[in-house]
């Protein structure tokens, strides 16, 4: 459906009564989940189209700038956008990416900037350790604390049908007798099933086959082949020494985003700390060593800098 130049589409249907409507200790499962069973949007049109005067979609040259050394991953998502472009559906749909590569190499922070640059809006789950499936598929109704599965809780917060999903070290997942998080992210990855996948908290079906998944692993050694066969493998490095500028500029963005605010209101950076920084990533090559860092050095920093609340 077309709505505002721009196609949307509706994940739910309806979502059936749990007898707590107008009750006021209680919230209502029908209630808290109503948008999704309103039209939303399919969000990445202006990113997949061609940039002005080039020859390639805007995502392609956004996602270079925010990370160079990612380029055999950046070839495979506009490829598919300009399929996406060809095929008249105007919104980002990547097929599941793996990405593998050494630990800092960037890859969860280049996911995470795919949903941020797209306009899709991202959710991240880590597999490290986990041996049960209820942080991806939820709970049902009669557990205390219902709760949809991962993707439909990420559109909600996104407010998109299209949300990038990051899987982090998927290859470090176990099966428990809980369930297999793995197992259960077969399903919600081929989109013949999970167009209609049933959720047990919701109590009904809800269109989840417009979600772009990108998953991050170390090797593959571990991870099945019913698995490997649905997702686009793509090797990676990590970056470089010379990347070391670009990298603290997109972190520092980064880590000010996910406190809500813009760059410019962190604390300023003095430069014997900038080098520090710096000198930290050359010798390192770490992109998570490089932002806790930067984490680190803005929680000290905030200690003695007072920031005005309009």
């Amino acid at each position: 459906m077309i709505i505002n130049h721009k196609p949307h589409v509706r994940p739910c249907v309806s979502i059936p009564s749990d007898g707590n409507e107008g009750n006021d200790w209680i919230a209502s499962i029908s209630e808290m989940y109503a948008p999704l069973t309103s039209h939303l949007p399919l969000a990445g049109a202006s990113a997949i189209a061609q940039a002005r005067g080039g020859s390639e979609p805007r995502i392609a040259a956004a996602l270079r700038a925010e990370a160079p050394w990612m380029q055999p991953a950046i070839d495979r998502i506009a490829e598919q956008a300009e399929m996406q472009l060809w095929a008249g559906q105007p919104w980002l749909a990547v097929r599941p990416l793996l990405l593998v590569g050494p630990s800092g190499a960037g890859k969860t922070h280049f996911a995470r900037a795919l949903g941020k640059l797209s306009g899709c809006g991202d959710a991240i789950l880590s597999f490290a350790g986990v041996s049960n499936n209820a942080e991806l598929a939820g709970n049902p109704r009669g557990y205390r604390h219902p709760l949809p599965c991962l993707p439909a809780t990420a559109m909600l917060r996104t407010g998109t049908a299209n949300p990038v999903i990051v899987i982090d070290e998927i290859d470090k997942a176990a099966a428990g007798e809980l369930g297999d998080p793995v197992a259960t992210l077969l399903g919600l990855t081929e989109r013949s099933t999970a167009r209609r996948y049933f959720d047990g908290c919701l109590a009904a079906e809800i269109d989840l086959s417009h979600i772009n998944w990108v998953m991050t692993a170390n090797s593959i050694a571990r991870l099945p082949a019913p698995l490997l066969s649905r997702v686009d493998v793509v090797e990676v490095t990590g970056p470089r020494p010379d990347h070391a500028e670009l990298v603290l500029a997109s972190l520092w963005q980064a880590v000010a985003r996910d406190l809500g605010l813009p760059p410019l209101a962190l604390p300023h950076i003095e430069k014997p700390a900038e080098a520090m920084l710096l000198r930290l990533f050359r010798n390192t090559r770490s992109v998570r060593r490089l932002r806790r860092a930067i984490e680190t050095l803005v929680a000290v920093s905030v200690r003695y800098t007072p920031r005005t609340i309009n």
